[in-house]
């Protein structure tokens, strides 16, 4: 079993968030360009795809950093909020292979509900793991 030591939790925490919100100002400027046909969606599904991986990387690196008891309940809304912004980048890239096929406006409309829904929601659990920081 991995284990990541971690002395400094509030530093921790605070340079995922950091590292974070890099990842999905880069995802969410790539996909308004793809929807304003500024990228071709192959450029866009790679950008989401090198997004993904280091989004599952921070998601590793709270995984394994054995938090102590007082930063569970942050810890554990941290990795809710990557979880729900891994959900929001499958959307993402599930609305660009609708723009490859041509898909349906309704399936299009769909899922970019979805995508708003995965957004909200990944802002609210971050705002959650702050608030419950000790």
């Amino acid at each position: 079993e991995m284990t990541i030591v971690v002395t400094d939790f509030q530093n921790h925490q605070e340079g995922i968030s950091e590292r974070h919100k890099i990842i999905s100002n880069a995802i969410e400027t790539s996909f308004s360009e793809l929807i304003n046909e500024e990228i071709s969606t192959d450029e866009y599904l790679r950008i989401a795809e090198v997004s993904s991986s280091q989004n599952n990387a921070l998601l590793m690196e709270l995984a394994y950093s054995d938090a102590p008891e007082e930063w569970q309940e942050s810890y554990i809304n941290r990795i809710a909020s990557l979880k729900s912004f891994e959900a929001y980048i499958i959307e993402t890239m599930v609305m660009t292979n609708m723009i490859e096929s041509n898909g349906k406006q309704e399936q299009k409309t769909e899922i970019l509900n979805n995508i708003e829904k995965f957004k909200e929601e990944y802002i609210q659990y971050g705002k959650m793991a702050d608030s419950a920081k000790p």
